[in-house]
């Protein structure tokens, strides 16, 4: 199987065999196993933009994108922030990552 890949602005995610990688800048940022990957794209205000969150989950059933931020043992936040309209691309591409280990979007 090819790797999953999503690049926006400076930022590129990637996920093969398994584990999901962060670059930023062409620097590799963050590397996980996808069975304890957690997302969020937080918004404080819904007319601004959020700030993205990526790290590991406590626990494994917990949802993969849209991760209740108690749920994280652990998170690193990129250096950019994403626009409301830009949202649905992220929901998209961590759709697919979430169906390769059946686990849930919220």
């Amino acid at each position: 199987m090819e790797p999953l890949t999503f690049d926006y602005e400076s930022l590129h995610l990637r996920v093969d065999r398994g584990v999901f990688e962060l670059f930023s800048r062409g620097r590799s940022e963050f590397r996980v196993p996808l069975r304890w990957l957690g997302t969020l794209v937080y918004y404080k205000k819904p007319d601004r933009p959020g700030q993205l969150f990526i790290g590991t989950v406590r626990d494994s059933s917990a949802a993969l994108y849209g991760t209740d931020q108690a749920a994280f043992w652990y998170s690193t936040s990129p250096e950019f922030r994403v626009p409301p309209g830009d949202e649905p691309l992220f929901r998209g591409y961590f759709t697919e990552v979430a169906a390769l280990v059946d686990r849930r979007v919220v």
